[in-house]
């Protein structure tokens, strides 16, 4: 328990959550990809969730009787062509059809340049952010780790930091975790003025300590190996409730960030989820090379994401 609130602090406890949300409708853009497929069959016998697929009809159906799926319980939309298949997907979601939108067979960047369309009004007006969560074994309490953003910010200034920040406590906060320990990656933990890394994480640290960045605990500029490992911080001296036990890793570029998230994947193979959250619904961009589990715990995230979205627009 952290703050009165039950704590996801697996993945498991993330697919039992996700399973007791009911009524959720997952719209899918281009659904021409074999194993996003097969974690929509795999999540429609764990999720009270029901699917709109967009794509080649004949590529769908071909794929979903191989696969073993009832073809009587989705429904397609032939749309064979990917932009189009995508727009319709998106609209969708933008007509409050649909709670999620789920990326199939075609490429972020596209499926982002039409999300950003200002035709669907998509955005609300806020800074859209990816949030990649790993499962870190070696965490007694709350394995889930964030690392953020690794998907959209190619090189965020000081205030676009804080609004990534805000968007990963609030994947944190529905996650039951109400006041998650966030770490301002950079080289080491001395404020370099030529190191803006460094520079901006004093500042957005100061700031968390003045009360103008809430909900959650920050410091930095902190190393990875600083903001994960308790040994280091011991051995290092920092004083801090945030070092060593990071569950919010905030890397100072895109790159930085992708190429962390990707190692827990590919060195250490840790399961993964992720989801874009700023936009009128949570969007989940898995990499078209991932596996069908990865793509189901992304649509436990988004579907739990979609349930916080929706009782705060009932307040």
């Amino acid at each position: 328990m952290i703050g009165g609130k039950k704590l996801i602090g697996t993945f498991n406890d993330l697919l039992n959550y996700a399973s007791e949300l009911k009524g959720r409708r997952i719209a899918l853009a281009f659904a021409n990809n074999r194993e996003t497929l097969l974690a929509v069959i795999h999540a429609k016998k764990r999720f009270s969730a029901e699917f709109i697929l967009t794509g080649d009809n004949d590529f769908i159906l071909n794929e979903l009787k191989e696969l073993g799926e009832n073809l009587s319980s989705i429904e397609i939309i032939h749309c064979p062509e990917p932009t189009l298949a995508t727009r319709t997907a998106i609209e969708y979601a933008s007509n409050n059809k649909a709670d999620v939108l789920l990326k199939g067979g075609i490429d972020t960047s596209t499926l982002m340049k039409l999300v950003f369309d200002e035709k669907y009004n998509f955005r609300k007006g806020n800074l859209l952010s990816d949030v990649f969560i790993f499962e870190y074994p070696e965490r007694a309490e709350n394995k889930l780790v964030m690392i953020t953003d690794g998907g959209l910010i190619l090189n965020p200034s000081l205030n676009q930091k804080i609004e990534i920040i805000n968007n990963a406590v609030a994947v944190a906060h529905a996650l039951g975790n109400l006041n998650p320990k966030v770490a301002i990656l950079s080289s080491s933990e001395f404020v370099n003025p030529k190191l803006q890394s460094s520079v901006d994480a004093e500042i957005i640290a100061g700031m968390n300590r003045n009360g103008e960045i809430s909900g959650c605990c920050i410091d930095g500029p902190l190393a990875l190996d600083s903001a994960m490992i308790p040994e280091s911080a011991r051995e290092k001296k920092i004083n801090s409730p945030v070092a060593g036990n990071a569950e919010i890793l905030i890397a100072p570029n895109i790159e930085t960030a992708n190429a962390l998230a990707k190692s827990t994947t590919y060195f250490a193979h840790y399961r993964l989820a992720h989801v874009i959250i700023g936009a009128k619904v949570p969007i989940l961009i898995t990499s078209r090379a991932d596996k069908s589990d990865a793509k189901l715990l992304s649509i436990a995230l988004g579907i739990i994401m979609s349930e916080t979205r929706k009782r705060l627009t009932k307040k």
